[in-house]
């Protein structure tokens, strides 16, 4: 062996030895966590898994053997805590059986845990075994249950997806007719209608034949203050007109209609917001007059035939010819469903064209809530046109909640209720189409559609 040959092997043998003696004296920073954690009890073993952002909709669901149920953590039990703030453990037995969506998972040692969202609020993180997987129909079907919500409703929580439909209860229980949105039972329309009839009107302002501004006075003269009172206005509710529209005792023809309206209304000049169908019964009219056609044709061609809602049919002097069941209206009497049975009459439907006079089924109403956003009705300009008339109702809808449009509507002394929410661009949708009232639990038609809403929204 030569010197330098010499040399490099005295420099190996120095550097293993130095080596070994560090690996003897002090762990590589690899495993000393876990040399540390074995030999000290007071260090706990933490967990670096990775992170499952999958999403899925569960039930929480406790063991027999545990009646509190699971805990549920602030932060992932074992794993550590870079959050800066401590780790709390509350009981999950309040929201035992409750529907949650799940966030993300991480495993934790042989446990893998679930960070759980309860209608828009995380919970924290729950042992899996506490949770069972549930489809979204699930959760939309056991809170109509929940409440003994009878009738039919739709929710849409991702536009990319065929909508939901759901049912509960009978549309006729005499005939054991159950509820349903596929043409074979239809729903009275109530207020949702109003929607329908502000497109037409912007469809009348964007030609030039009415502007925001038009009077009153130039169609309805004999109203008191119509002179002041503008579309805008009736289009937002704060026309000063106020009343309900007398119910006829045979059906009507348009004319008749608005003159029966016109009856039934006082005109008090105030301008602040108070809700009245009679506005809209009044724009059904002015379109009949700038027309020149009914406003039944109008409706018609203009939304009816453009969409393809084949399920929906339009009550006047003529009774329309269907096939389908009409739903009977039910009141909850105590516990007892199905009580006080009645259907609405073709007669009050003939009084309230623009604002009422419409049979139909949530997933043929779905098609006008898209087609409000999709151009196939307004251009975006006309659409945020006609929803911005006012910061509370503008153009069939309340308005006043950012990022989405509802309304309700419902027939005086009836079990009939209807109700509607969409988002803007249509991300999430929900139609509700009920016949029976009240709900369980002092929960009223209008609430229950904003509960249905954040089931389309949150989960």
């Amino acid at each position: 062996m030569n010197s330098k040959n010499k040399l490099k092997a005295t420099l190996l043998v120095a550097a293993g030895a130095l080596l070994l003696g560090i690996t003897t004296a002090q762990p590589n920073n690899a495993n000393a966590a876990v040399t540390t954690a074995a030999t000290s009890s007071k260090t706990t073993k933490t967990s670096t898994a990775k992170v499952s952002t999958k999403h899925y909709d569960a039930q929480i669901t406790a063991p027999k053997s545990m009646a509190s149920g699971y805990q549920i953590y602030s932060n992932v039990p074992g794993v550590k805590n870079t959050s800066g703030t401590p780790t709390t453990v509350t009981s999950g037995s309040k929201y035992n059986n409750k529907y949650v969506r799940v966030m993300q998972s991480q495993k934790s040692g042989s446990a893998t845990y679930a960070q759980i969202r309860y209608n828009g609020k995380i919970l924290g993180w729950m042992n899996a075994n506490g949770l069972t997987k549930v489809s979204f129909r699930a959760v939309a079907q056991a809170t109509m249950q929940q409440y003994d919500a009878i009738g039919s409703v739709l929710v849409s929580h991702n536009k990319s997806l065929t909508p939901t439909v759901v049912s509960n209860g009978y549309a006729n229980m005499l005939h054991s007719t159950k509820n349903a949105s596929d043409g074979t039972t239809v729903y009275p329309l109530a207020s949702l209608q109003n929607g329908m009839t502000g497109v037409i009107i912007q469809k009348l302002i964007n030609a030039k034949e009415l502007t925001p501004t038009t009077k009153l006075s130039r169609f309805y003269p004999q109203i008191a203050h119509s002179k002041k009172i503008t579309i805008q206005q009736l289009l937002t509710m704060t026309s000063g007109i106020k009343g309900t529209v007398k119910e006829p005792s045979d059906q009507l023809k348009e004319d008749d209609a608005y003159t029966n309206a016109i009856k039934s209304l006082t005109s008090t000049g105030k301008t602040s917001f108070k809700y009245s169908d009679i506005n809209y019964v009044l724009l059904a009219g002015i379109i009949a007059k700038v027309t020149g056609k009914t406003y039944t044709q109008n409706l018609q061609s203009r939304i009816l035939n453009k969409l393809g809602m084949k399920n929906t049919f339009i009550v006047n002097d003529v009774q329309p010819t269907i096939s389908a069941i009409k739903a009977v209206s039910y009141n909850l009497n105590g516990s007892s469903d199905y009580q006080n049975s009645q259907s609405i009459s073709y007669p009050a439907l003939s009084g309230l064209p623009g604002a009422g006079n419409v049979l139909t089924t949530p997933t043929d109403y779905y098609k006008f809530v898209i087609g409000l956003q999709n151009n196939k009705l307004l251009t975006p300009k006309s659409y945020q046109k006609l929803t911005s008339y006012s910061k509370k109702y503008s153009g069939g809808m309340y308005v006043n909640q950012k990022g989405v449009k509802s309304n309700t509507g419902t027939y005086t002394d009836t079990g009939y209720s209807t109700g509607y929410y969409a988002s803007d661009g249509n991300q999430h949708v929900t139609i509700t189409f009920l016949n029976q009232s009240p709900l369980k639990n002092n929960m009223t038609p209008a609430k229950f559609a904003q509960k249905m809403n954040n089931v389309a929204t949150y989960y």
